[in-house]
């Protein structure tokens, strides 16, 4: 049976010491996590490298204390793709609402610690990514044809209908669908078109409900600033987002994306530590068990993808 080799994973997320966490419902401790343990991991389960990110860690600050989170993340990143450049690459936060400081701490990040792209959370403070406030930064990231690593969180509204259930399991699924949403509604995957967004957890629903949104769009009305697409432009909306496969490894699911999306937009995600490592054999063997594909697909999404994104770390690891 065809395998899996050369493994890089895309969804990784290092415990920080400061600002904020990946979120946790009330009641969850934070997962351990450190170097040592990550890579031995990577080790057991045959990934050569781990993309590290911390999209969250900014977003319950402002001002000055917002800057300084993601400089000091950024420099924590940093430090571990330092130490260990073909074992780690790492995205940079930013200060989302604050285009100055987000500006500058892309320079900073891109050029100065030559980190691979940019990671951020799908919403900020229930603003998702697409609205105006956001386009200063998404304008040179498209200059430079960056990528961006779009991470889900949880908005207020979604704190009240969890059911008892952790954020992870059915809100961030949610949120990452509203976002992609709200990038072709509003044109801005259009008009930065030269991002490169992977999108966490297998796009969300969207391999469900991209049909329902490019067919039923117009009959039910277009809020303000939406356009009015075609049933085409919104699935070729869909289909320029990658889609990491973090726990959505299953047949339904992979056979859903494929109605949307080439192999050449699926990478391998596996969300270490918030997704346990008993989860890895699992999810590495639906992927190589799936019968549509081919070892040409395989090794695309294991690495080949990722490397096209990410051009730097292919380049130390050779």
């Amino acid at each position: 049976m065809p395998s899996l080799s050369k493994i890089i994973d895309v969804h990784s997320h290092p415990i920080l010491g400061f600002g904020q966490e990946a979120p946790m419902t009330a009641g969850h401790e934070q997962p351990k996590w450190s170097v040592e343990t990550t890579l031995s991991h990577m080790d057991e389960f045959g990934i050569t490298a781990c993309v590290l990110s911390s999209p969250s860690s900014t977003n319950n600050a402002t001002g000055q204390k917002a800057r300084d989170i993601a400089r000091r993340t950024n420099e924590f990143h940093a430090e571990i793709v330092s130490k260990y450049p073909k074992r780690f690459g790492a995205v940079a936060t930013l200060p989302a609402f604050d285009p100055d400081g987000a500006l500058a701490e892309i320079s900073y990040a891109l050029d100065t610690l030559k980190l691979e792209g940019v990671g951020t959370t799908t919403s900020h403070n229930d603003i998702y990514l697409g609205e105006a406030q956001f386009d200063p930064w998404l304008e040179e990231l498209n200059r430079r044809s960056a990528t961006l690593f779009a991470h889900p969180t949880t908005p207020k509204a979604g704190e009240t209908l969890l059911i008892g259930l952790n954020d992870s399991i059915l809100e961030f699924v949610f949120d990452t669908t509203r976002m992609i949403a709200n990038m072709i509604a509003t044109g801005a995957k259009k008009r930065f078109s030269q991002i490169k967004i992977i999108t966490a957890h297998g796009g969300g629903t969207i391999p469900y409900v991209a049909h329902r949104l490019a067919t039923i769009e117009h009959d039910f009305g277009l809020g303000p600033g939406r356009l009015a697409l075609s049933y085409e432009e919104v699935l070729e909306g869909v289909a320029s987002f990658y889609y990491d496969l973090t726990a959505a490894t299953s047949d339904a699911q992979l056979c859903a994306m494929l109605k949307l999306v080439p192999t050449s937009q699926l990478m391998v995600g596996l969300d270490f530590p918030f997704m346990p490592k008993r989860t890895f054999a699992p999810a590495i063997g639906d992927i190589e068990r799936y019968s549509a594909f081919s070892e040409a697909d395989l090794r695309k999404i294991s690495y080949e993808n990722a490397f096209r994104l990410y051009p730097e770390l292919a380049k130390r690891i050779g």
